[in-house]
């Protein structure tokens, strides 16, 4: 008789609903849980609209509608979720980042400068530190680590040094990574566990700061110096991957954000996601882009046939081109020089594309036979240039077949773009927080007119694009309320307006984290909005972002994130299932990807022509010629180009695989091509005595080559 009633009130407020979506209940049993109380916006129009109650049943929405109609599913079980006036929105989904990093600082420190973290001065920076370690009991001996160190916002001048760290921990080595992660501060037992000494020599392109009147370390080391630090990460053990992983997601969890990105995926970190994936460790879903030097490698392992689809909340979701570097970096691809020359102090300095054009026309047309999203790195009005091109060539003339492609960053867009991203039905996401934390260099390297046009978010919208917004954590906080007021306000840290007529309101910056995120995933059936049938993602936020003044977006907290039903953070009490594993100590590689930051070592920034291949003396009249630079190896043929990405730290060779053009000609200059390729993939260190530079594999001689510019 209960199931019959239960039945016949289900159905009354069916038909009392009448065409309205709202005020539907797709299932005849009681609600797991019921949120009333509280501004609860749904996110399914254009404009904001809001709905009294939701009600959700094993991980999706049930109802949406009258807060008396809601109370009719409540059953014995139910909970009624009171918002006591705060604010109920969908989950936020991460635009881009890079996830795998989250599994590395999780165990670390925040120690962003306000207002995304507690790090305003050197007093704030050690207590925080502190209470890290008192809550972590951290024993003797042990490394503690922090992350998000900002030098340049520290008051007086007064940084943080070895001796800082030494007073507060002698008994811990500490690693203090700086917000750049191009650099970290280290105390003495930190500087001695990475063998930095009075001794060590500061290498070409790097800093190491010394104590006054010394030659002994104060602590802080950057760029080429700081790469053997990076390079030294331990192995994790196969529970040590499920927990990070488990920390890491947290992280995101604590931003509101229930799906993530993982923007840029080797062969190495997507076999680190999977595992933890099959455990089951996932409290958030997470979408990984392999890149593409690495498609064909993870291709091998997990079959196109099931990209796209979620397994424990994990799925692939398409590839990762990269086609320039960073514009505060000055890495990033121009049409016109930057004001203040290039990272080397190359003069007329425009910037260089990640990969040569042919690359990039094939790795497109790649992407594009396979059926699967894009998602293209580029930052500098040229590689946008660029990459309209390989688009262009990829479809060779033929737009009828919808295909999914997001521009990752395209800071400086420029208006002739814009008709040319609607025509393609190409989606830009934005990167919104340069405008606080990066305007002044944007002013310095590109001049004040093209610094006000970064993100130009107002104008893509007004041209019918749906935009994302993304952190690019680590680089930036994973702070959405952060990311929400910058494209609102778009106020520099140092106070200025940058570029105020690209302000977007902030339902329209909601609208960019929400439901055209979720169209960036093609998932917009499940997430994004507010409406029966779709997943039971949540956050709750102490203030409504469209109700507060502008300028306090940045101070709304995020209170409670739900992953289909369930909270996620506050972690609940009890915690989450434990996951072990039957075989805890098995070691897994886990590498960090290094990139020569300035000019590195005596390599680097050079042209350098082959004269030898094991052995074998060059005899041909175009030898080919290599270069290092901006974390890039580039080698260029008579026929064929190749590249890979690379460091150069102390005479090592980081190297990924090396990626060759295809094109076709004379056999014998192809066949020696292609042991050229096969021969550098072995190359692990390198040595320059004046003009010329060997390298080696195994401690073997494998190459000589001879510089002839620079």
């Amino acid at each position: 008789m209960k199931n019959i009633l239960k039945i016949l009130t289900v159905l009354t407020v069916f038909i009392s609903a009448g065409c309205n979506n709202s005020n539907q209940k797709i299932s005849s049993d009681d609600a797991d849980a019921i949120y009333f109380g509280g501004d609860i916006i749904t996110m399914a129009g254009d404009s904001a609209a809001y709905t009294e109650a939701i009600a959700v049943k094993g991980g999706k929405i049930i109802f949406t509608g009258k807060k008396t109609d809601a109370e009719k599913l409540k059953g014995d079980s139910t909970i009624m979720k009171d918002l006591k006036g705060k604010t109920l929105l969908p989950g936020f989904l991460d635009g881009h980042s890079h996830y795998i990093n989250s599994l590395q600082v999780a165990s670390q420190c925040r120690l962003y400068a306000p207002p995304s973290g507690p790090g305003k001065d050197v007093e704030s920076i050690i207590s925080e530190l502190k209470k890290f370690a008192a809550e972590r009991n951290i024993p003797k001996g042990e490394m503690i680590m922090g992350y998000g160190y900002d030098d340049t916002v520290m008051p007086d001048g007064l940084l943080l040094n070895r001796d800082d760290l030494d007073k507060a921990f002698p008994d811990n080595p500490v690693r203090i990574d700086h917000v750049s992660m191009h650099g970290c501060v280290l105390n003495s037992l930190g500087l001695k566990k990475y063998g930095i000494s009075a001794e060590t020599k500061t290498p070409p392109g790097g800093v190491i700061v010394r104590k006054p009147g010394t030659q002994e370390p104060y602590g802080l080391i950057m760029e080429t110096a700081f790469m053997p630090v990076i390079e030294k990460i331990e192995p994790m053990t196969q529970q040590q991957e499920i927990d990070f992983t488990r920390e890491g997601q947290l992280l995101y969890a604590e931003a509101g954000i229930t799906t993530a990105q993982e923007g840029a995926t080797h062969l190495q970190q997507f076999e680190t996601i999977k595992r933890a994936s099959d455990a089951g460790a996932n409290v958030i879903d997470v979408i990984a882009y392999p890149f593409i030097t690495e498609v064909d490698k993870i291709l091998a392992v997990y079959p196109l046939s099931e990209w796209g689809k979620y397994k424990n909340r994990f799925k692939v979701g398409g590839v990762k081109i990269t086609l320039d570097g960073s514009p505060q970096g000055r890495t990033a691809l121009f049409t016109t020089p930057y004001l203040t020359g290039g990272p080397a102090g190359e003069k007329n300095w425009y910037g260089e594309p990640t990969f040569p054009p042919e690359f990039a026309n094939d790795a497109f047309k790649k992407v594009y036979d396979m059926n699967v999203p894009l998602n293209v790195h580029c930052n500098g009005d040229g590689s946008i240039d660029l990459f309209l091109k390989a688009y262009e060539y990829a479809r060779n003339g033929d737009y009828s077949k919808p295909w999914n492609v997001t521009t990752i960053h395209t800071q400086f867009l420029r208006k002739d773009h814009i008709p040319k991203f609607v025509e393609y039905k190409v989606r830009p996401s934005f990167y919104t927080l340069h405008t606080y934390y990066f305007a002044e260099a944007h002013i310095a390297n590109r001049g004040k007119e093209q610094a006000m046009y970064i993100s130009p978010m107002r104008d893509a919208i007004n041209a019918g694009l749906h935009p994302t917004n993304h952190t690019d954590f680590v680089v930036a906080p994973l702070d959405q309320m952060m990311m929400l007021y910058s494209a609102v306000n778009r106020i520099s840290r140092a106070g200025d307006e940058i570029g105020p007529d690209q302000r977007i309101t902030p339902y329209e910056g909601l609208e960019a984290m929400t439901k055209w995120a979720a169209e960036q995933y093609e998932e917009l059936d499940l997430k994004g909005t507010l409406e029966v049938g779709k997943l039971a993602d949540l956050v709750i936020l102490d203030r409504n972002p469209l109700k507060v003044k502008p300028n306090e977006i940045k101070d709304i907290k995020v209170l409670e994130t739900i992953k289909e039903g369930n909270t996620i953070f506050p972690v609940p009490t009890g915690g989450f299932k434990s996951i072990k594993v039957s075989d805890a100590t098995k070691t897994h590689s886990w590498t960090a990807r290094a990139c020569d930051m300035a000019g590195v070592n005596q390599a680097a920034y050079k042209v350098w022509t082959l004269i030898s291949l094991n052995g074998a003396k060059i005899e041909s009249q175009n030898p080919p010629e290599m270069r290092f630079k901006d974390g890039k190896l580039s080698i260029f043929g008579s026929i064929n180009s190749m590249t890979a990405n690379c460091a150069l730290v102390d005479n090592t060779v980081i190297l990924d695989s090396v990626v060759s053009t295809k094109k076709t000609g004379d056999p014998k200059e192809m066949e020696f091509e292609k042991g050229l390729a096969k021969t550098m993939d072995t190359v692990d260190a390198f040595t320059v005595s004046g003009s010329e530079l060997t390298l080696f594999s195994g401690g073997n001689a494998v190459a000589e080559f001879r510089t002839v510019s620079r």
